[in-house]
């Protein structure tokens, strides 16, 4: 991560990232899609924002991490994801990320067949292909893989607008803003 952040929290907030225009399947069937539903470039690494759709709502859906990968109870099908970059450097979801990578889920939520992710990647990855595996045994839902382009992700990488940086600085408020009497957001005090 860029050394002017001292967490990912940090660097998440201090940058607006470029969005991919591309948002390709993952993986699909008759009865259920995975697909990348955006991609947010970082100068520190990626946001992937996966989404899935089941025909079968008897299950609801989550992303299989490291922590749960074999514990998921009957009414749950987890989903597996892999990343693989151009240069053989290979990050699962569901396996300890090799030194120097990560590969987890910020944030997830769904209902019965349905799930929204937030999935973080770091490093930026190299140029080439960027393979992204998924597969859900318990629906059925063999493995599949799709691709987006590393040097995209690198083009975007170095066009990330910097907010702010973190050095020390007097706390700014409302920066002087404030809500004064006579504007819109006034008539309700």
């Amino acid at each position: 991560m860029a050394s002017e952040y001292s967490t990912l929290g940090e660097a998440l907030r201090s940058e607006r990232p470029v969005v991919l225009p591309e948002t390709p399947d993952l993986n699909r069937t008759d009865s259920a899609v995975i697909w990348l539903s955006g991609v947010h470039v970082y100068s520190f690494g990626v946001i992937l924002l996966v989404a899935a759709l089941t025909e079968q709502s008897d299950y609801g859906l989550a992303l299989s991490d490291d922590d749960t990968a074999d514990r998921w109870p009957d009414e749950i099908a987890p989903i597996r994801l892999g990343i693989e970059f151009s240069d053989g450097t290979a990050i699962s979801l569901d396996r300890a990320a090799p030194a120097g990578t990560i590969l987890e889920v910020r944030q997830a939520s769904g209902n019965a067949g349905s799930l929204q992710a937030t999935v973080f990647l770091r490093p930026i990855p190299p140029p080439g292909p960027v393979r992204i595996i998924t597969a859900n045994p318990k629906l059925g839902i063999s493995e599949s893989e799709a691709r987006i382009d590393g040097r995209q992700i690198i083009s975007a990488s170095e066009s990330v607008e910097r907010l702010w940086t973190t050095t020390s600085r007097t706390s700014r408020g409302l920066g002087g803003a404030g809500l004064r009497s006579g504007s819109w957001f006034s008539r309700w005090d």
